[in-house]
């Protein structure tokens, strides 16, 4: 069974398509480690966790999320078609010009997510040197 949702991809338009109703499919097309975010009652994005940091794709509310993702509904546990209002409501959402900021965004928080980086390396760096040198005295 095929089901009518909405894909939305860094950089580029919502989309409407229609994919099978499978979770097997959903994750050869999106990756593995899934996540759901509640959009409305039966409403739901699906996303993976396993994306790189410079994926900026859209905000919701505060929150970033990365990487391409599925808007879809789920009923009784049942993955079934988008309704026309809600295709017209996420669409409409998700537009692209409404979410100019990103750009301004992605390089604030790449630089962010790279220092932090590097200052957890350092710290472990240092948590090892300690480790070592107990082991050794």
């Amino acid at each position: 069974m095929k089901i009518k949702c909405l894909l939305v991809m860094p950089g580029k338009e919502v989309q409407t398509i229609k994919i099978p109703a499978s979770i097997k499919f959903i994750k050869s097309f999106i990756g593995e480690n899934l996540y759901k975010i509640k959009l409305s009652e039966n409403v739901f994005i699906i996303a993976n966790r396993d994306v790189n940091i410079e994926e900026i794709n859209r905000f919701i509310g505060n929150n970033i999320i990365l990487g391409t993702f599925l808007i879809i509904s789920i009923k009784n546990n049942r993955r079934v078609s988008l309704k026309k209002r809600e295709i017209r409501k996420f669409t409409n959402m998700f537009k692209l010009r409404k979410h100019k900021k990103i750009n301004i965004y992605k390089n604030e928080c790449v630089e962010e997510y790279y220092t932090n980086q590097k200052i957890m390396k350092q710290k472990n760096a240092e948590k090892n040197k300690k480790e070592i040198f107990n082991i050794a005295a």
